[in-house]
């Protein structure tokens, strides 16, 4: 038996021996796999099920849940029987593309890739597209609670992808992942393997720079994605109104020099300037909206924060 992973809109069914879908230009039968589909639960109970209703349940459900038991029939059939909506989620990639700097619209284009994975398991371009998305969403200032599981998630799809195809960037991720996991001498391995490939210039010049660092055993006292960690939960202080319990984190946050000199969004020095205001600190507050805009001076937050505590 087979549960809908979200009952309130998708209900499984399972067809019956020799229940076929027309498939191909020339409409020829193709009989679905005795095993639960999903349909949406508005189609659930119509008398005689359309191959389009089929279909648009499986495409529903697989956007959501590509992890789900059964995914990589649920893909085959699209493939075969519906390959418009393939088509239909290169589209939205594409589109999702657009809009990165919103954690939803990467997640959603996880799932996606996620679909496309599930035909194509080998894919070495897949893996490391999917690798690319979960460190840029763990590293997001607003996913941070969830850094180091995309952390884990994206080392383990860099991982694939090196195995299928030598490549420098999965390599390069996987190296920093490492450092920000506190294995540095993994992340030296991977680094120097990066620099062997890497022409002269300053790409190559400031990693030989980390290695060195490495080397002489110049590296975080703790691993980086444990402030990382922090600063969510300094965030969550905020949010219950505890600012001065907030402010403490950010300050021993910001006192590790590793960690400021790798991690430098302008929402972090945003939220640290909110964290001063609240506690009254204007003048402080102040220099941290200001460096927020030294990173990105088209930052309206950091921006309306310095007008508002300079008035």
């Amino acid at each position: 038996m087979s549960f809908s992973l979200s009952p309130d809109f998708f209900v499984m069914w399972t067809p019956e021996p020799g229940r076929t879908i027309e498939v191909g230009p020339r409409r020829e039968p193709m009989e679905l796999p005795a095993i639960p589909l999903p349909l949406r639960k508005e189609d659930a109970d119509r008398e005689h099920l359309s191959d389009d209703q089929i279909g648009e349940g499986l495409f529903d459900y697989l956007r959501q849940f590509p992890d789900c038991p059964h995914a990589a029939e649920y893909a085959r059939i699209l493939q075969e029987g519906f390959p418009h909506y393939l088509a239909e989620i290169g589209s939205q990639i594409v589109m999702l593309d657009a809009r990165q700097v919103d954690p939803l619209y990467i997640r959603r284009k996880i799932r996606l890739l996620k679909i496309l994975l599930l035909l194509e398991p080998e894919n070495p371009g897949l893996l490391q597209q999917i690798g690319m998305a979960h460190y840029q969403v763990g590293t997001m200032f607003s996913e941070l609670a969830n850094c180091r599981t995309d952390l884990l998630r994206a080392m383990n799809y860099f991982q694939k992808a090196l195995g299928r195809v030598e490549d420098l960037t999965s390599l390069n991720y996987l190296a920093q992942i490492d450092y920000l996991l506190g294995d540095y001498s993994a992340a030296a391995r991977r680094w120097q393997g990066v620099v062997d490939r890497l022409p002269q210039g300053g790409a190559r010049s400031r990693l030989e720079e980390r290695l060195s660092a490495i080397d002489r055993d110049d590296v975080p006292g703790q691993p980086l994605v444990d402030d990382i960690e922090r600063i969510s939960l300094a965030v969550e202080n905020y949010n219950e109104q505890l600012y001065d319990d907030a402010l403490a984190v950010m300050r021993e946050v910001l006192d590790n020099a590793y960690l400021t000199a790798l991690y430098q969004p302008p929402e972090l020095f945003h939220f640290y300037g909110l964290c001063l205001e609240k506690n009254y600190d204007l003048r402080t507050a102040a220099e941290a909206f200001q460096q927020a805009l030294e990173i990105d001076a088209d930052y309206k937050p950091a921006q309306e924060g310095l007008e508002r505590v300079a008035g």
